[in-house]
């Protein structure tokens, strides 16, 4: 209330409330007095002046004395531009437009909600958090983007209470009226962004966080290929501005923005992880890598000398993926690769349908050189030791279910979640090495771990989402799909691989990863692998396994996300009768 001056009005000859809002006195009318706003202003789109303090106590009916009341003022108005990048941390974002509707403005703040309660799952949730809805009150392409988002996440919501998923092809009549609204606000957007970028004097920073807001909403609507497309220019953007930006002096932030007030360091963390996203999809040609960053030897050791700090911890852990990504996507194939995809029966009808050739980090062939052995044995020491140095702080973050009381909380989550990539990263790295597929058996220690934080993070986040589980949001860092995607691929014991495809069929849509298509992947996969079980006597009982030539690998998956249609295809390297490989598809849609 310090430095808010409170407008008195004189009394005239008409009677007037003495509760009521300032604008219904200033007009002589009768004032519901509803909190925040008065329903008869909101009615007639005026502004409400809201209430001033009713000064000293008034007597009751029953004759006990209330407390003083206070209602709510409006602050002196801010300007809605900034001149520094660093002044956005000095405001706190609010709902108040002008110019705005009312149902506009609901969908910014279900937007707000979201990003405070249900976007706790991404790692980088003051993207969404803080940078966005600030930026919001600076850039109107933001606000407009974020409202459209807004509108996409609620019909989500809406389809999810129906029991239809949100791109089914019948979704109820409420959530369509909201996609509708959605498509029409972002089509605004859109023409806000080309203006902002058209007068000549746009910033990278403009460029970037707009690109951002496009592969979202293109993302949640589910033009993958599209969102890819748009990935690709604004990696290649950021790119290109780190390396005219970049200074022998800032050599000491490489993993961070060298110049955080022009473009802030949360924006270049966004990129890095869709940079990530894209390379699990496909090759990413796009990616943010220096040349120094590409060389291997340039450093001993990414990983912090502690791990106390979750941000800290997760940006290391984000290079460390990213290195790794890049490494195995520049491995050479073998010549004649049995493994390499063959031409499928029918290809898909579309030509922006997202095929997705031999999953690239996912392959399990490679032609193994001194040189990629010596890579792989580094690479493979730093997500170890970035593992060892964040085991205390996981313990001390993550919930064990021992009660029925457990909670969950965005800290335990986000730790739950970087061990769990760690986990698949370092599956990931080791199957470099990997000639015979027997051998990932000797991880079913670590794809148990993974299986059952899962298991945790699914059941805890349903518990604190009750009715919306679905937990919708614009993701951006990649999430727990594509880890139990490599339990299902790799994980041949029966009971761990199930368990996997369980989560992923009651999982919700992470950015470009749908669970719904790589659970039916994974049952294509144990149902022809499991076609050859054999009884194997250890000598202490028999026990079913599945021989090498019974075992798959994916080839090639060709996914129409817009259709819900895929066409799968594996092949058993040795499951032909003369011991030659067998290629098997399989069309699902899900």
């Amino acid at each position: 209330m310090d430095g808010v001056s409170i407008t008195k009005f004189s009394r005239t000859g008409a009677p007037k409330s003495k509760g009521g809002c300032a604008t219904c006195r200033n007009r002589r009318v009768k004032c519901d007095e509803g909190k925040p706003y008065c329903i008869r202003c909101v009615k007639a789109k005026r502004t409400c002046g809201g209430y001033n303090p009713v000064k000293g106590r008034s007597r009751q009916d029953n004759g006990h004395t209330a407390p003083l009341q206070y209602a709510l003022i409006k602050p002196k108005k801010l300007p809605l531009l900034q001149a520094a990048a660093s002044s956005l941390t000095l405001r706190a974002p609010s709902s108040a437009f002008l110019g705005e509707s009312e149902i506009e403005k609901r969908y910014f703040s279900y937007f707000q909600e979201t990003a405070t309660t249900g976007l706790d799952g991404t790692w980088g949730w003051s993207l969404w958090n803080s940078l966005m809805l600030q930026s919001s009150h600076q850039e109107p392409f933001v606000r407009h983007s974020i409202i459209a988002i807004g509108a996409l996440l609620k019909s989500h919501e809406a389809a999810y209470l129906a029991g239809v998923g949100p791109r089914s092809v019948v979704v109820p009549y409420i959530a369509r009226l909201h996609r509708s609204f959605a498509l029409s606000k972002y089509d605004t957007a859109v023409k806000s962004m080309r203006k902002a970028m058209s007068v000549g004097m746009s910033s990278p920073r403009q460029t970037l966080l707009g690109c951002i807001l496009v592969v979202c909403f293109e993302m949640l609507i589910g033009n993958s290929y599209l969102a890819i497309k748009h990935a690709h220019s604004g990696t290649s953007i950021l790119e290109q501005w780190r390396t005219q930006t970049l200074t022998p002096i800032q050599e000491e932030r490489p993993l961070l923005s060298p110049a955080p007030l022009v473009v802030e360091d949360e924006i270049v963390e966004a990129f890095r992880s869709l940079s990530i996203q894209i390379t699990t999809l496909g090759n990413d040609n796009a990616a943010i890598y220096t040349k120094k960053t590409a060389n291997y030897d340039w450093v001993n050791s990414t990983a912090p000398l502690t791990c106390t700090d979750l941000r800290e911890t997760h940006v290391y852990l984000n290079e460390i993926v990213c290195r790794v990504y890049h490494f195995i996507t520049t491995i050479p194939i073998p010549s004649g690769s049995i493994v390499s995809p063959k031409k499928l029966d029918y290809e898909p009808l579309q030509e922006d349908s997202s095929v997705m050739t031999n999953m690239v980090i996912y392959r399990t062939a490679f032609e193994v050189t001194e040189n990629v052995r010596a890579q792989q044995g580094h690479l493979a020491q730093e997500i170890s030791n970035w593992m060892r140095l964040f085991k205390p702080l996981l313990e001390s973050l993550c919930v064990k279910e021992k009660a029925n009381g457990a909670t969950f909380n965005c800290a335990s989550h986000v730790a739950a979640m970087m061990h769990i990539q760690a986990i698949a990263t370092m599956i990931l790295t080791a199957g470099v090495l990997v000639t015979n597929e027997m051998e990932y058996d000797k991880f079913d220690t670590l794809f148990l771990e993974l299986v059952d934080l899962a298991t945790l993070i699914v059941k805890l986040r349903q518990q604190s989402k009750k009715g919306n589980s679905w937990v919708g949001g614009p993701w951006i860092d990649i999430g727990l799909t594509p880890q139990l995607f490599v339990v299902v691929t790799r994980c041949r014991d029966p009971i761990i691989r199930r368990r996997a495809i369980k989560l992923l069929e009651g999982w919700y849509i992470e950015g470009f990863w749908d669970p719904a298509l790589i659970a039916q992947i994974g049952l294509f996969i144990m149902e022809v692998e499991e076609e050859g079980l054999e009884e194997v006597d250890f000598g202490w009982g028999k026990q079913s396994i599945i021989p090498e030539w019974s075992r798959a690998v994916i080839s090639r998956i060709s996914e129409d996300s817009q259709k819900r249609t895929a066409l799968i295809q594996c092949v058993l390297k040795s499951g032909g009768a003369d011991g030659g490989p067998v290629w098997r598809e399989k069309y699902v849609e899900w």
